[in-house]
């Protein structure tokens, strides 16, 4: 629940801070009005624009992109970034969802790994949950990539990302079937093993001791090989086949499509099941 000892007596405000597409993709007003007739809390939008932001209960948003823009020495970023970090600071104990700390974290996907590894590494042996690892490339030499992952006991396929898990190129991933197709790989990218995962990705949003899971569409490997029988490498865009609006079968249907890539060596066909 909300602090209550931080907003005091009386009808609880939530902040929100969300970019105008956002806001209407998740049907803000809707939330709103949930919020009014199950929790009697008002739903404040926190505009960075006003010359004080409204005093409230708790505040949840998006600032994944405006953290990233600030980075990127946006100014307009950074003095919103400032207002709310300011804001944060002289209204300490205002519960954020999340923690501006564990936004740069995700941000980072060498330092999302080692997190999770962390966590791998705490839970016991009886809990199922296992982190795969990861190699971060330093050089762009193929040979010495493969070298690399092998010390590490690390198998085709696998599924190369940028470090940075944000912006234009945060989303653009590749699954890798060969040494052949390390030679696209550039520094300071992040290699992991590809497990399949029968084209659903589960997303967990953690609250306290309170969970909630969807699921997302995502790529199937057989489908992906059954259909391309010649290939080294597969690039995509994981924004735009991972969407809560995308329909997980054209994911799939999109796959049949011809690619311009080179061979796959049989070893990798041979996962296709029969029939």
């Amino acid at each position: 629940g909300i602090n209550a000892e931080y907003g005091g007596m009386g009808k609880k405000k939530i902040g929100y801070w969300l970019k105008e597409g956002k806001a209407k993709r998740i049907d803000i007003s809707k939330i709103e009005e949930i919020l009014s007739r199950k929790y009697d809390c008002d739903l404040v939008a926190m505009d960075v624009d006003r010359d004080t932001l409204p005093r409230v209960d708790a505040m949840f948003h998006k600032m994944s992109d405006l953290l990233f823009d600030a980075r990127q020495g946006k100014a307009s970023a950074i003095d919103q970034l400032e207002k709310f970090m300011k804001y944060f600071k002289a209204h300490e104990g205002l519960p954020v969802f999340d923690p501006l700390s564990n936004i740069e974290t995700l941000l980072d996907r060498v330092l999302m790994m080692e997190a999770i590894q962390k966590c791998s590494n705490t839970c016991s042996v009886d809990t199922k949950f296992h982190s795969c690892g990861y190699h971060l490339v330093e050089s762009e030499d193929a040979i010495s990539i493969n070298e690399a992952l092998a010390a590490k006991n690390f198998q085709f396929p696998l599924i190369c990302k940028s470090r940075i898990a944000q912006g234009a190129l945060g989303h653009d991933m590749s699954i890798i079937f060969s040494e052949e197709g390390l030679k696209q790989v550039k520094s300071s990218n992040v290699i992991v093993p590809f497990i399949d995962h029968d084209a659903v990705l589960y997303k967990v949003f953690v609250c306290g001791d309170k969970f909630h899971v969807v699921t997302r569409p995502s790529i199937t490997l057989n489908k992906l090989l059954s259909n391309n029988s010649q290939i080294n490498v597969y690039n995509f865009h994981s924004d735009t086949v991972s969407k809560v609006t995308v329909d997980s079968s054209k994911v799939q249907e999109d796959l049949c499509k011809s690619y311009d890539l080179s061979p796959l060596s049989e070893k990798y066909m041979a996962l296709i099941p029969a029939g």
